[in-house]
């Protein structure tokens, strides 16, 4: 998973390096790195829950271990500076924040730690050119990283190796199976979240909107159901022009019936990982029409509310009867 953060222009001063001559980050930039950080840990905490209570119901499963990676070269050339010095990143992949109750916790594992190698082979490191580093932006650390903890934890726990301190520390790491749909924080001034069948978004308006973790359970809830109930993929079967009505493209019609399918499914997800639901039709009454986007697009907010109550209800029965919360899957929502 890739951290993202709106910052500002770094600043031009003496106490921009500190007496070695290190670049060190102004009050601004501390800020808007420790917000990321805790949007990033809030958002590793509801996803993992979410991704691996309800494995049973998605299609599409990975080997999960806990962690959100970034590296320096995931900022742009003006801001890595400022980056580096305040987590004291360099072009590895090192670890952001670990989910709660996940392997990587169990394991030990911190923010800050950087990883070195994974089942004792030494991870590839970027050659840094001398001079001021002006390289675009990547993510091929933190996506090589990624894929190869996937693969060899696949197949069992593995040795992971990070510095932290400067000192290396080996530990084992495991994986549990999860719904294989990343959760990433990006910047946005707007309330937003959305699903694009293989990932979940979410904005840091909308993460700080959803001022509890119950809350942001709701929100991802709704868009983890979209990715298992594949709307992308239907909506792109039905060849509806994306060209003419942007990213998500359809007809306000089905866009309006995939919301009320993932409200449902949602709801059932977010239950099935142990957040409270009761309040959840008053959290979306305050929420904004459409995330900010889109009002169109969803159904109005009094229907919206009804239909959430209804299933919130409907899961009060079930666990009433004792009976498993597996949703009504709506015939054609996919597979």
């Amino acid at each position: 998973m890739q951290p993202q953060v709106r910052l500002p222009e770094p600043e031009a001063s003496a106490a921009a390096a500190d007496a070695a001559g290190n670049p060190r980050p102004s009050p601004r930039f501390d800020q808007s790195f420790a917000g990321l950080r805790r949007d990033d840990q809030r958002v590793a905490n509801v996803a993992w829950r979410l991704e691996t209570a309800n494995v049973a119901l998605c299609s599409d499963v990975a080997p999960l271990n806990g962690l959100v990676l970034q590296s320096a070269l995931e900022y742009a050339p003006r801001v890595r500076a400022e980056a580096e010095a305040a987590f004291g990143l360099g072009d590895r992949p090192a670890v952001e924040a670990v989910a709660a109750g996940s392997p990587a916790a169990v394991a030990g594992l911190q923010p800050g730690d950087i990883l070195i190698a994974v089942a004792g082979a030494t991870l590839p490191v970027p050659a840094k050119p001398p001079g001021p580093d002006n390289r675009p932006k990547s993510d091929a650390p933190v996506a090589d990283a990624e894929r190869e903890l996937a693969d060899v934890l696949a197949a069992g726990p593995a040795s992971v190796t990070v510095l932290r301190n400067g000192a290396p520390l080996s530990v084992t790491l495991r994986a549990r199976s999860g719904c294989a749909y990343p959760m990433l924080v990006f910047p946005a001034a707007q309330r937003q979240a959305a699903a694009d069948g293989r990932q979940v978004f979410i904005s840091t308006a909308m993460v700080s909107f959803a001022d509890t973790d119950g809350r942001l359970a709701l929100v991802l809830g709704h868009e983890l159901a979209h990715n298992v109930l594949h709307h992308r993929e239907r909506l792109d079967r039905a060849g509806f022009a994306r060209s003419i009505l942007g990213a998500l493209g359809s007809s306000p019609s089905s866009l309006v019936l995939t919301e009320k399918e993932a409200d449902y499914v949602g709801l059932y997800l977010t239950a099935r990982a142990g957040y409270d639901i009761s309040r959840a039709p008053d959290f979306w009454r305050s929420a904004p029409d459409g995330a900010d986007a889109l009002d169109w697009a969803h159904p109005p907010t009094a229907e919206r509310v009804a239909a959430l109550a209804a299933t919130r209800d409907e899961i009060d029965r079930k666990r009433a009867l004792g009976e498993p919360l597996i949703p009504q899957f709506i015939p054609g929502a996919g597979p």
